[in-house]
């Protein structure tokens, strides 16, 4: 049986977050090595088997804001991944919804899918609108990106999935 546990990045034992690196390196087929740190302070979801971790996703914090609206505090979904070994046994799953039930208390959950079949089986709905990053300069388009979101429990009931998002520029990935 999978065993959860969530862990604050700041508390996060380095033999542990060395093997969350491996994990991820594995399964996005890229070096991970300093992915942690470009991604800020968050909070891990690790999965793991026989004393193993399998699967892991964390959030990081950050101010999504749709049109002209006031920011939402949104708990963005990174690095969700799977040991290729243990795929498709439903560990990537567990963890997203362990995660689901942690994030309760933000405006939105949020995450740039590689597959949005998955996200969308566990209620992640695609963002239909144009996509930004705000700089210092003004806004950026990125129509290359794909967003999903989470309703959540303090989610507007009227968010309109077709308006403009936009997220705080950042280093390396923008989404």
């Amino acid at each position: 049986m999978l065993a959860i546990e969530v862990i604050d990045s700041n508390t996060i034992a380095p033999s542990t977050l060395q093997e969350i690196r491996e994990l991820c390196t594995e399964a996005y087929e890229e070096d991970f090595s300093h992915a942690f740190e470009l991604l800020g302070p968050g909070v891990h979801v690790v999965g793991s088997l026989d004393a193993q971790i399998v699967s892991h996703a964390m959030w990081v914090d950050r101010a999504l804001q749709v049109g002209d609206r006031e920011s939402l505090r949104t708990a963005y979904v990174e690095a969700v991944a799977t040991r290729p070994a243990f795929q498709r046994r439903g560990f990537g799953t567990d963890v997203m919804r362990r995660l689901a039930s942690e994030i309760r208390d933000y405006d939105l959950g949020a995450l740039s899918p590689s597959d949005e079949r998955f996200y969308a089986r566990l209620g992640w709905q695609a963002w239909r609108g144009r996509l930004f990053i705000r700089t210092a300069t003004g806004m950026e388009a990125t129509p290359d990106e794909g967003v999903m979101i989470l309703r959540l429990e303090k989610t507007p009931a009227d968010l309109d999935l077709d308006a403009a998002l936009s997220a705080e520029w950042r280093v390396g990935e923008l989404w």
